[in-house]
């Protein structure tokens, strides 16, 4: 039994010796490949080293007098191959290697500088192609962003004044909202994530006033009588509605949300009518205001007010008749200065009703007339502060 004991023992040492010379063996072999690596590193390096300090003949570079700028001709060269697209790397390094060909030319006569020309050359022309390219990209970015801020930061706003101008703004505005859609922008890109960031305000007050505004303009388009502010209204939201279309179809996350509202300006236009049916209902609108136009009754009557009204009326030579002056207020008002309180004036309120010369009646309702204080007295002529016309009816004037 002991024999066998130590016959095992023996032989655990044994493998236990073979192993840790294996192990040996194995680290002196990992050392050996890393030396080698780094010799062929180290060996590379050189290599390289060595091509870019003779790149061409050789011999010739190594006995040239301007090897030193030979040498660093060529290091420009592997600085504008490691990056050829580089707009700062390619210009910085072309123009010191045109420097370094002139020293080469002044260091050694006679060296053929040919074949590094050559190689500039093709080097300023990258350059030059990279310039032309960031050129042409940028005014593409100019482009972009200009359409942008046109169709998202576009005021729809249309005066009576500008209406055909606007009515040509808002075909243009269809047109430039289907380039848009052509250019099918990637807003994840970041050059359009910026472009898109600048009229990211503008779009949230959309999101957040649709509602409130469609409300609004179907009021207030219901509400026109006359026919030029009719159109010029009716324009206003000819306008909103290719806003939202371009909103829909633009480059946005949201695009639900501008679905939505676009679908909420279709919605009111229809219930608005064509413009022709807008002009239609402002026309009977005003018929049934002017049907319903009333003159207000009298609150007194004094003689001598009446014709202080009548003078007031005449001085301004709009050369309509005057047929009843109804007194709104039984006595002058006050007219204190608000900072002071000290006494400017006083007024007085009618209703005029007056004939027009080329027919047709008009009533100045709250027609304000104002006398000035003097110190001790009021002025004997009194001036127009306010008034309302509209039209009235013979039957209605009492």
């Amino acid at each position: 039994m002991k024999k066998t004991l130590i016959l095992v023992t023996c032989i655990y040492s044994t493998i236990q010796l073979m192993a840790q010379n294996d192990l040996q063996k194995v680290r002196q072999g990992a050392r050996e490949v890393k030396n080698t690596a780094r010799e062929v590193k180290l060996a590379t390096k050189e290599t390289k080293a060595m091509a870019n300090e003779f790149r061409g003949s050789g011999e010739k570079e190594a006995a040239s007098p301007a090897k030193s700028y030979i040498k660093k001709f060529w290091e420009y060269v592997e600085k504008m191959e490691a990056a050829p697209t580089d707009l700062n790397i390619l210009g910085t390094n072309s123009r010191a290697a045109a420097t370094t060909i002139n020293n080469i030319k002044v260091k050694d006569k006679n060296y053929d500088v040919g074949p590094l020309e050559r190689e500039l050359q093709k080097w300023q022309q990258a350059y030059n192609n990279a310039k032309n390219g960031g050129v042409s990209q940028r005014g593409a970015n100019n482009d972009v962003a200009s359409l942008i801020k046109l169709l998202y930061q576009v005021n729809t706003n249309v005066s009576q004044q500008e209406l055909e101008g606007k009515l040509q703004e808002i075909e243009q505005y269809k047109i430039k909202t289907e380039e848009l859609v052509a250019l099918n922008l990637d807003p994840a890109d970041k050059t359009n994530a910026a472009l898109i960031g600048n009229v990211k305000s503008r779009l949230k007050v959309d999101l957040q006033t649709i509602d409130s505004n469609v409300k609004l303009w179907e009021t207030n388009m219901n509400m026109i009588i006359d026919e030029r502010p009719a159109r010029a209204y009716f324009a206003m939201i000819q306008f909103e509605h290719a806003h939202w279309d371009a909103l829909r179809k633009g480059p946005f996350t949201e695009k639900d949300q501008f679905e939505a509202g676009y679908q909420k300006v279709t919605e009111m236009l229809k219930r608005i009518g064509s413009l022709d049916e807008v002009l239609a209902k402002g026309k009977a609108r005003g018929v049934e205001l002017v049907k319903n136009t009333k003159m207000p009754p009298a609150i007194t009557q004094n003689a001598e007010i009446e014709g202080i009204f009548r003078q007031s009326f005449e001085d301004t030579g709009w050369n309509e008749t005057i047929v009843k002056i109804n007194l709104l207020d039984r006595d002058w008002k006050a007219i204190r200065n608000e900072v002071t309180g000290l006494l400017e004036g006083r007024s007085i309120r009618a209703a005029i009703a007056v004939k027009r010369p080329q027919g047709g009646y008009t009533l100045y309702n709250y027609f304000t007339i104002k006398q000035d204080f003097l110190g001790s007295t009021y002025s004997k002529q009194a001036y127009i502060i306010y008034k309302e016309g509209s039209e009235i009816l013979l039957e209605n004037i009492n």
